[in-house]
This record gives structure tokens, sequence and C-alpha cells, in this order.
């Protein structure tokens, strides 16, 4: 089996245990605390934090173990990614039985696919993603790295979602939809026209609130 170091102790990381507790591919080994030093020791879900991310070499060789990033904040995820690749870390994508996965869709590393979650085919998922549960994402997507999208989403088909954007919880995005790299769209938001790279839409149909 696989030895598995988790980065982060929050929700996602919970998720994780959670989908991995019947797992014989992957041992969970630990978690790393990205927050506070103090909270090494402290239990998650049955697990310990073994260690400050700091410190994560000294603990978790990073030829001996497989990581992945459990962390809500994108933008800090992606600077997280880039220093365990930096230290030669192996990622590896944690993917629900309980989830649906069609036909020729790819998936990447790092990536968080909670249960309940339905992907159709040829969609193309990025690195370092989180589905969380119950959403539905249609046939030709394509879902860059570093994204985040909430539980009950559905997208249409051939929707792109950029780079580091977070797609908040019940959104529907119809058909054709471009979303610009770190964007945001609120909750229940109704995506009828593509969003600009950085924006922030809400509503039904959505509007920007940006300014």
């Amino acid at each position: 089996m696989e030895k598995l170091c988790i980065i982060g102790t929050g929700s996602q990381a919970r998720y994780i245990i959670d989908i991995l507790k019947d797992s014989k591919e992957y041992t969970i080994n630990g978690l790393v605390d990205l927050e506070k030093r103090e909270n090494i020791g402290n239990n998650i879900n049955n697990y310990i934090i073994k260690c400050f991310f700091k410190d994560i070499e000294k603990t978790f060789n990073p030829h001996k173990y497989k990581v992945i990033v459990a962390y809500g904040n994108n933008k800090k995820k992606k600077e997280i990614a880039k220093e365990l690749s930096s230290m030669n870390y192996r990622f590896t994508s944690v993917i629900s039985n309980k989830s649906y996965i069609s036909t020729n869709v790819s998936i990447g590393k790092g990536c968080i696919i909670n249960p309940n979650v339905t992907i159709m085919p040829n969609t193309k998922i990025g690195n370092n993603v989180i589905i969380h549960s119950g959403s539905v994402i249609e046939h030709d997507n394509i879902i860059e790295n570093f994204v985040n999208i909430a539980p009950g989403v559905s997208t249409s088909g051939n929707v792109k979602i950029g780079e580091g954007s977070y797609i908040y919880t019940g959104t529907t995005i119809i058909p054709n939809i471009n979303i610009g790299k770190w964007a945001i769209v609120g909750a229940g938001t109704t995506v009828v026209e593509d969003v600009i790279e950085k924006d922030i839409v809400v509503g039904n149909p959505a509007r920007s609130i940006k300014k």
C-alpha cells in the first residue's frame, strides 16, 4: 500500500480520511499542520498531526510518501503545491468510490473528488482540484488547476473554468461558458454569460459585484 501524508487539517483533510477509510491502496501516515506548531499531536478523525509544514521533510521522506494538499484557499494551495514540488514530493488524487466518473475523463494529480459527484465524458480536470459532494460536471468540460467546486454545482456541456476559480454552492452554469482565472461565483448563481478573469459574480442571472 502507498504511504500517504495529508497536508492540512481542516474539512478537506477530513474528506480524504473519510474517502480512504476502507482503502486498500493507501495508508494515511499522518497530517501536516499549516497554521500553528502547537497543533502538533492533535487528533483529526483518528489521525495525528505529526509536524508543522516547515518540518515536513524531517518527518515524511519525499521518496517514501505521497502527498495531497487539503486546503481551501486556492492561492495558498498553489503556493504549498509549488513548494512541495520543489522538494520532490509526489502528488496523488483521492476519488470516492461513490462518485461516477464516465469514460474518457482525465483527472490530474492532487485532486479530491467527493461522494455523489458525477463527471461526464471527455471532461479534463487539472491538478489540485476539489469537487465537493453532489456536483455534476457535464461532458467536455475543462476544469483547470486549483479550482474549487462547492457542493451541488451543476455545469452544462463545454464549460471551461479557469485556474484558481471558486464556484460556490448550488451554482448553475449553462453550456459553452468560460469562467476566467481566479474568478469567484457566489452561491446559488446562474451563469449565462462568460465571467472575466478575477471577477466576482452573484445572482440569477449572474452580475458582477467586484466594484
